[in-house]
Order: structure tokens, then sequence, then C-alpha cells
């Protein structure tokens, strides 16, 4: 359109603007035929061009339109969105200025604004990503086509003052119809209305308001950061250059100016220069005007800049590595290079767009050359590649996925329509239904065709009324086949493992595409085997993979676990739904990952677990975050919402007191998503001593070896401190060796007892402070450790290295430790042990649990049973036990004490705990010596008594003039004599001559005034033990009255008496003679059946023994 009938048009339509209705002349007599309207109307929707125009213009002036406004302005936008050529185009603006002129703002341009604005608006970007490629790119096109037309028209009923502002634009239903009544402004159709004069002073005075192009250009050039926009930009710029930017087109014979240091620089100013000659020939624009919409335009090719500099960057970048991972491994993945090669097309595009623009608006395009890709080439070097870049594919950050397996299984989809052909993925029904309405959306008859048309539609009904008995049959049996053929393949189902077999699946099942095959599915994706959700990624790629062609698979599937969840909402007090919940939850997180389920679907399942902040609740948020929070993080779409919703749990969390599971279950779902940035852990240093000692006790040491283990370690240096202190922090840390070879560590301890006494004591030391320590801190890390150390320690009583009182003291430590006054009160809080913490009801069933069975006799039975009466009121001061704590309770008594009876209640227990202290002092007062005895024999690991180890009395030591006449057994001499083999290879020991006198000294005196004291006791038979001569006879019976020791009978003795040794003293010196004795005497019966019982007694704790290391061994 030429600019002189322009300025004509913004003049009349100025006019209508301020209200005049008398700007065209309008016929006297107003056809209000429904004919001749309706006829106009459908052509006013398809018929806009340059031909006719002239009809318009006559039609307009003639016809009584008011009745139809509301149609007339959705026929005008329908008709300007197909305008395509410039003449169409001016003939549009032509008819627009008509209607415009004869109805005025109020009640025609301003609804025809709004129509146009929501035209040009950009589009929903949660409906795009529900889309398939195909569908999304499809869209893209057809939107760019229909706001290539509409953003010419909009600038150019802009320029002839149809539009101005957005301030001007109605919306058609927020308006009401307005009562005819006298008035001063006149109406088309010859009525009059009262003309309010708001619309008047408002339209057009404020100099401010934005101008309708602009504000749609800010709007459209505001979304998108892959700048798809761009075309619009450039046929904006191209098409209005000179009448609204007041640029002139470019070409190659514009001036130019040489700068300071002789370049040559086009001159952009000249071009900007107006033309003073012909006043026609004057931009339509006022030039602030024409500056704020290049500073638009110019500001959004920087950004174009930006984003051409990156892209460059980016493709670069993968170029070079995938050069790299094709020397390396000789190949290139497939989807890595297909992806490369649409970025880098797109990319050229996007190259040459900006190109254009740049030369419409005069600005230079940005440096695009890659130095360091040019010295590489021109080198011929190839570098060297981080792996973990190359598998996340960006060197700048992890990405979305984890590794490169991780986003071919959630991003490359088999594309159905190349495997299967494209009837096959239609709705046969839906395609009958569209076909019928297309046919029934023609039979409006404009002329003399109907009788035809009834002809073909009888031949058509009476051909398929023929034809339908016979495909009815044949689908019967075509669906049994179909049917049994859908079983099958859904039977698969819950055997797949991998992506191969899921798009094989898919392509089987497209074969049978049907709407029942499709229900069957659906049902069975629905009802995931229970416990199996390893399925849950794998039927998530099922649907995704069907859903971009079969649409309804994926609707029904968010829909129905939507309903699942808020279903589930409603009904958390039920907690055998908690493995319902853990599905739902988990398969919702998978879909998310394919991008299936919208935006607002799983924000609100995470704010109605935040609302109502409760356990169940808890757990669902925290499977949500595991499963999909992380991708929800780094998903540029996504992040801004998740991590306000981040912190927001991290001050709810904060602010509420929870229980110490759902903290740890809060504190690792923030964890897992957003791990704090941390330092590398350094590497400690290691010498080689320690590494092999390691690699010894850690790894290879099993029940086989050990002995070979503990050879090695005694040929090392132990004269050196170094590698004392080694073996000190491996043999401290049982926590490091498997939890089934903790026994053979303290059985190594035991074995180094032997030639390392220091070394030992050292390490019980140690060990004993680190369970005091664990005490003390009470850090939930440290619980393995603390565990491992009461098993350890308990290994070490098993072999004899530490003494009873030191079991029974660590016990009282760890369940009095940190309580005020030593004892446990309900009524009182410990910071250290909190009534809901049982961790050390754990530590005592740890340490009972592996030497608690050795406390069935004597003294120790009754300390053992005194702290168990104790440990029951100690359990009762807690909160009522959970049903884990309760087992291990009930597992641990049944092993130590089978018939022992549990209170049910605190005050059962306390009743009992002072019983128990009462008949202890009692018994402490009536034998205030027994109190001080022990076992003869501490109960070894493999069952025996240790009469043959344990240290003789002090009676018991013979005297230094006695030595050569007691006769030894060969046994025992030749335990005496590895004694002292032994002795000698430990290093000799500087002793002071007169300390070891003056306790020569000491000792002798001891002695003596022991044996004078006891001169004249009268002893007990069989209380002390002497020394026995053993002979070459096979049985012996031992006993002792007073001062007698026998050995058994000779077996070449006569049947009928029984010998035994009498040991007599005779001034210094000891003898012994035989003494027979008959066979049946009562002295004799006595002895068998004593040594009967006692050997029945060893057999049962042998058995007992053994049985408790075949329980314990893996």
């Amino acid at each position: 359109m030429e600019r002189s009938r322009r300025r004509q048009l913004r003049e009349l339509n100025g006019r209508a603007w301020n209200g005049d209705r008398e700007i065209i002349s309008l016929s006297e007599s107003l056809d209000s035929s429904l004919k001749k309207n309706t006829a106009f109307i459908k052509r006013l929707r398809t018929g806009i061009t340059s031909s006719t125009s002239p009809s318009f213009s006559q039609e307009i002036r003639t016809l009584s339109l008011h009745k139809y406004l509301s149609e007339i302005t959705a026929a005008c936008y329908e008709g300007v969105c197909r305008l395509r050529s410039p003449s169409d185009l001016s003939a549009g603006v032509e008819v627009i200025s008509l209607l415009h002129q004869r109805f005025g703002p109020d009640d025609f341009s301003s609804y025809l604004g709004w129509y146009i604005g929501r035209g040009l608006a950009p589009p929903d970007q949660s409906h795009l990503r529900n889309l398939s490629a195909e569908v999304k790119e499809k869209e893209e096109r057809e939107r760019l086509s229909r706001q290539r037309s509409l953003l010419k028209v909009v600038t150019e009923l802009w320029l002839v003052g149809v539009l101005r502002s957005l301030d001007d634009v109605k919306r058609p239903d927020e308006t009401k119809l307005r009562a005819s009544e006298d008035g001063t402004g006149r109406s088309g159709d010859g009525t009059t209305h009262t003309k309010g004069l708001a619309n008047g002073s408002r339209v057009g005075n404020d100099p401010d308001a934005a101008p309708f192009p602009l504000e749609v250009l800010k709007e459209i050039l505001g979304q998108g950061r892959e700048h798809v926009n761009l075309p619009l930009v450039i046929l904006f710029a191209k098409s209005y250059a000179w009448d609204v930017l007041g640029l002139k087109p470019s070409s190659a014979e514009d001036r130019k100016t040489v700068d300071e240091t002789g370049t040559t620089v086009p001159d952009t100013e000249d071009r900007r220069v107006e033309v003073e000659g012909d006043a026609d020939d004057q931009p339509l624009t006022k030039p602030d005007l024409q500056q704020r919409f290049r500073n638009v335009l110019i500001r959004y090719f920087e950004n174009v800049k930006d984003h051409l500099v990156r892209e460059q960057k980016a493709l670069t970048a993968q170029a070079r590595r995938n050069a790299e991972a094709y020397v390396k491994s000789g190949e290139i993945f497939e989807d890595r290079q297909a992806n490369h090669e649409k970025r880098v097309k797109a990319h050229e595009k996007l190259i040459a767009e900006a190109q254009a623009l740049s030369q419409i608006l005069g600005l230079d395009m940005p440096d695009l050359r890659d130095d360091d890709e040019k010295a590489a080439v021109m080198n011929g070097s190839v570098g060297l590649v981080n792996t973990s870049d190359y598998l996340r594919g960006q060197g700048d950050g992890a990405g979305i996925w984890e590794d490169e397996e991780e986003r071919r299984f959630y991003e490359n989809l088999v594309d159905l329509k190349e495997r299967v052909p494209g009837i096959l993925l239609e709705d046969k029904k839906k395609k009958k239904k569209g076909s019928d309405d297309d046919g029934g959306g023609k039979e409006i008859p404009l002329s003399g065709g109907e009788s035809e048309n009834e002809r073909s539609e009888e031949e058509t009904t009476t051909t398929t009324d023929e034809t339908k008995k016979t495909e009815d049959q044949s689908m019967l049996i075509a669906n049994k086949t179909v049917g049994a053929k859908v079983d099958a393949l859904l039977a698969r189902l819950p055997n797949l493992v991998s992506k191969d077999q899921v798009d094989e699946v898919a392509i089987e099942f497209c074969f049978l595409n049907s709407k029942a095959s499709r229900n069957r599915l659906i049902k069975a994706v629905q009802e995931v085997p229970k416990g199996r959700t390893d399925l849950l990624p794998f039927y998530a790629r099922l649907i995704a993979t069907l859903g971009r062609y079969l649409t309804d698979v994926v609707q029904r599937m968010v829909t129905y676990l939507d309903s699942e969840f808020r279903s589930l909402q409603r009904r958390k007090d039920k907690d055998f739904l908690g493995h319902v919940r853990t599905r739902n939850v988990r398969y919702l997180a998978e879909l998310i990952k394919f991008g299936l389920v919208p935006e607002h679907v799983v924000f609100h399942c995470l704010k109605v677990s935040l609302d109502d902040f409760s356990r169940v609740n808890i757990e669902i948020m925290c499977h949500l975050l595991e499963s999909c929070g992380r991708y929800l993080l780094r998903n540029p779409e996504t992040s801004p919402r998740m991590q306000s919703f981040m912190e927001t749990l991290q001050r709810k969390k904060t602010a509420q007191h929870l229980p110490q599971q759902e903290r740890m279950l809060i504190e690792n779902a923030i964890y897992y998503v957003d791990p704090p940035e941390r330092a590398a852990i350094i590497q400690r240093e290691r010498t080689p001593v320690e590494l092999y000692v390691r690699n010894l006790i850690y790894l290879e040491m099993n029940k086989r070896n050990f002995s070979k283990v503990l050879k090695q370690l005694r040929k090392l240096h132990w004269e050196e401190q170094e590698v004392v202190d080694i073996l000190v922090r491996i043999f401290t840390k049982p926590s490091k060796v498997k939890y089934g070879n903790i026994h053979l560590l303290a059985v190594l301890v035991g074995a180094l007892y032997r030639y390392h006494q220091d070394f030992v004591v050292g390490v019980i030391d140690d060990l004993l402070e680190n369970v005091t320590l664990g005490l003390e801190q009470n850090e939930f890390k440290y619980n393995q450790r603390r565990i491992s150390e009461m098993k350890y320690l308990g290994e070490l009583y098993n072999y004899k290295m530490v003494d009873s009182p030191v079991i029974f003291d660590t016990l009282y430590r760890v369940v009095t430790f940190g309580h005020e006054g030593g004892t446990p009160r309900p009524d009182r809080y410990c910071e250290l042990d909190p009534p809901d913490d049982f961790f050390r009801t754990r530590l005592v069933c740890a340490l009972l649990e592996t030497c608690g069975m050795c406390f069935d006799r004597g003294t120790a039975r009754k300390k053992l049973d005194f702290f168990l009466t104790f440990f029951q009121y100690y359990i009762h001061t807690k909160v009522p036990l959970p049903m884990e704590i309760e087992f291990l309770l009930q597992d641990t008594f049944a092993l130590i004490r089978p018939q022992w009876q549990m209170p049910a209640n605190l005050e059962d227990a306390r009743e009992k705990f002072a019983e128990a202290v009462t008949q202890n002092y009692k018994g402490q007062e009536n034998d205030p010596v027994a109190e001080q005895d022990e076992m003869p024999g501490e109960i070894s690991s493999d069952g025996e008594l240790d009469d043959d180890n344990r240290l003789p009395e002090l009676d018991e030591i013979p005297s230094s003039s006695e030595d050569n006449e007691v006769s030894v057994p060969p046994e025992t001499s030749g335990v005496e004599s590895e004694e002292e083999r032994i002795i000698v290879t430990r290093q000799e020991e500087e002793r002071d001559p007169e300390a070891d006198a003056e306790f020569d000294r000491e000792l002798a005196k001891l002695t003596a005034e022991s044996l004078d004291s006891r001169k004249f006791d009268r002893k007990p038979l069989f209380d002390v033990p002497l020394p026995i001569r053993r002979t070459e006879r096979p049985k012996s019976i031992d006993s002792e009255s007073g001062g007698i020791d026998t050995n058994s009978a000779a077996a070449g003795g006569s049947r009928d008496t029984m010998a035994f040794s009498l040991l007599t003293r005779r001034g210094n010196r000891q003898q012994t003679r035989t003494v027979e004795m008959p066979a049946d005497s009562t002295f004799a019966v006595a002895l068998k059946s004593k040594q009967e019982a006692e050997r029945e007694e060893q057999k049962r704790i042998k058995d007992l023994v053994l049985e408790y290391d075949m329980r314990r061994s893996p």
C-alpha cells in the first residue's frame, strides 16, 4: 500500500476514534435479509482478496450488519489470518478500515484487537511439553505461518490508525450490549446510541502508551531461548524498515567512512537521514517511536549474538569430543552423531537469519571463529578427553542425567513410525468418526446438487449392508487370535530387563493396536507385581514410546496415578498401604523423567506432602525426591520451583521437632538431590608395611589362613615403634574387618599376647576407651563401628584376654553413662540417651550374644542375673519398644537365659530390681568372701575349662630346695620346656638387683606367714589341688582328701581293688607310695561318681560352645 493512501486512511480512522460516524455515506434503506448478511460474513472469513475489495465496500454501505457485529469481528480475524500477498493485505486493510469507520472502536476495532492479540500470543509451554517432537514441530510451523500474516496485519492496522495500543482492547465476553436510546451518536443502521465520553477521552490521548506492534514484538521476542521467533523479526524489519524504523534498505552502494586506523566502516547514520524532498516519502512514525522500535530490535539482536557464540563453542567442543572418541574407539554413538548434525543445521540456519537481521539494522555480526580449533587443526594434534565429561556430554557440569547410558534410556525413544506402518498407529474408530464429521460439514446445499448426494449415499449404504455380515464374521475370528497374541505379549511384561526388550514389545503391540488392546495394556501396566519396583522404569519407557502416537495411553495412565495419589492421601492412616504409596510415587517419578507428567502434577504431590508433614507424607516426599528430585533440580524448566521447594523443606525440617528416623530420611533425600560442594578427598599416603598389613587382615584373612597371617605378623620388626603403632591402629578398629571375621582378630590378639604383652594391653585399653568415647559422642554415623567394638570385646573375653569384671563394668557403663546419679529414670531426660533412642540396647545385646552364654555358673551367673534385672528396668524407662528391638531382646534372652520371665511394665521391673538388690546385699553380709571367689577356671571359646592354664595358688609353689626332689610328669615337663623356649625369644628387660632382692624377701615373708596361719586349719575333702605324678597306666582317677593326692589304678591290678598314690611328707621331703583299696568301697564309688559328673558337665559345656560357634559362622 502506498504511503499516501495510508495517510488518508489514518486521517479517516482518526475521525472514527474521535466519535465521527458520518465518515462514509450509507444507503437510506439498509438490507437486513439473513441470506445476504450470512453470505457477507462467510465471504469475509474466506474471500478477502484484491478483486473482492470493491464488492465488500459496496456491501458495507448497503447491508444492515449491526446485529452480527460479534460474528463479523470473528470472521475478520479468520480472514486476515489467511492473507499472504501484499495486494490481499492492502484489500484486508481497506475492508477493516471501512468497518472501523462505520461501527467505530467501541463496537468493532477494540474487539478485533483482542482477537489479533490472542493470535500473536506465545504458545503455552506446558502444552508443548506433552507433545511429541513431530507434533511439536508441526504446531510451530503453523504458528509461525499464522503469526507472519498477523504481524503484518497488526502493523498495517496501526499505521492506518485502526489499532493504537493495548489499552484500547476489549474482551468480547466482558462487555454487555448497550440498550438503544436517543442520543447524539448515530449507528450504522440509522439508530442512535448514548456515547460515553470515557472512550473518546481515553483513546489516543496517552502519549506514553506503547504502540500495539511494539507490545506485540516485546511479547514475541521475550519468549524462547532458542530464538525461534527470529523469522518474524526479520519479516517485520524488512517490511517496515523505513515506515517504522526509519532505516533505508542497505545496498552495496552505501557510503562508507574511514576511521583513524584506516578501516572502512559503513555509515549507518546516512541510512537514518530523512528525505527532505517529497513529503509523501517521509516515514509514517515519529522519530521517538522509531528509536523505541530500534532499541527493542537491537537488544534482541544482541541476545541472538550471545546465543550464536555459545552455540558455536558448544558445537566446537562436541565436534572435538566426537573426533577424539572416534580416534579412541573407532566409532561414535549414533544418537550423539545425529544430535550433533541436527544442532549444526539449526545453527547454520540461525546464522543466516542473524546475518539478514544485521544487514537490515546495520549492525555487525559476532566473530564466530574458534582460535583454539584453528590451532589444533593446523598442528594436527589430538587432545585427551576427560572420561566423565565425555560420558556426561557436557564438560561444564553434571547435566540432567548421571551418565550416557541413563540419558539414552530416557531420551532416545524408538520412533514407531519408522518401524511400523502409519495406519497401525491410528485409531480406526476415531478416523471413521472424523471422516463422517468432515462429510457432515459439507452438507449445506447452495445449488441443485442435493439429489446427486442422496443417490450416492443410497448406493453406498446398499453395498455396505451386503459386506457388513461377512466383515463381522471375519472380525470375530480375528479378534480371538488377536486377543491370544495380546495375552502372550502382556505376559512378557514382568520379564523386561533392558530397553531393547521394551522397544521390541512396543513394536509388536502396534501390530495388535486396537481400543480393547490398549485397555488391556493400560490395566497391565497399572498392576505392577508387588515388590517389583525394578519394572517401573521399563513400564514408563513403554508408555512413553507408545504415547508419542497413542496419546490416550499416556493420558489415562497419568490420570490413574494422580487419582490414586489423591485417594491414598485420604487413607493416610492405613499402614498396610505403604508399598502401594511407594509404587505410586516411584511410577510418577519415572514418567516425569520421560516428560509425560505435567509440571503442576508433581509439584502438587510435593506441596501436599509438605503441607501435611506427617510420617507417611515424609516417606512419600523422600521417595519422590530420591527418584526424580535431581532431574527436577537440573532441568532448566523446573529448576526455579524445585530450588524454592528445597529451601522450604530445609526451613521446615529445622523449625519442627522430628523423630530421628524422619529427620534422617529428609537429610538423605536433600543430600541426594543437591549434594553440598566439597573438596575432593585426599587419599592418605600409607607406607608399604601398612598397606601389606591392612591387606592381610582386612581382605585376605579368613578361617583357613589366619594361622599364616599370624606367622606373617610375627615376622614384622616389632622393635620398631612405627610398626607397633600401625598394628595398634589396625587392631583397635574392628569395624574395618568383616563382621564375621572379628573373632579371628581376637584370636590373633590372643596368640600375640604370648610374645608381646604390652601391645595386647595397649590394644585392650584403646578399645575400652573407644567404647567410652562412643557413649560420650553418641553420633549416628559411628553406630556400626560401636557395634563392632562391642562384639570385639566379647570375643576377647571368649579367648581369655579380658576377665569378667571388665565385661560387667562395660555393660553397666553402657546402661548408666550420662544419667544423673548413675541410675536411669523415666522422669529425667538424658541428652546422651534419649527415651526414643534404643542403640544402647543394641550394644548390650551385641555383647551378651557374643559372650553371655559363658556366664552360666558360679558367681558370674549371679552377676549376670543381677545385671539382666537392672537391664530390664532400664528398658522400661524408655518409650514403648519398636518391634525390631523387641525381637532383638527376645533372641538375646533366649540365647543366654531361655527360662527368663520378662516384666510387663515399669512397676514390675522396679520391684524385681529392688528384690535383686536386697538379696545381693543379704548374700554379701552372710558370706563376704563369696563375692571375691571366682570359678576355678574360665570357659574358653572351645568349651573346655581352663584348669591347666590357670595360675597356681601360693601354697602350691614349691621351694627352691624341693625343685630337684619333686618328680615332673612327662607332659608337664613338655609344657614347661615350651614356655621356657618362648620366654627366651622375648627381649630381656633390665632389672634392678636391689628391687629384685627386696621383692624376694617380701615374697618369702608373705609365704611363711601364710603357711603359719593355715598350719592348724582343717581342710575339707578334695579342696586342695596337688601335683600329680602320671604313670603309664591307661586310666587314672584323681582324688584328694586332706593331704592325700591320688592317681588312677593300674590296668594290671586286681579288679576288686583300686590303686591310689598317697603323698606323704617327711621333714622337707615329699614321697609317694601306692595304696590298694577295695573297688566297692564308699570312697572309691564316690570318686567314680564325681569323675563321671565332671565329665558330663564338660561335655555339655563343649556342646554349647560348639553350637554357638556354628551359629556365628556364616
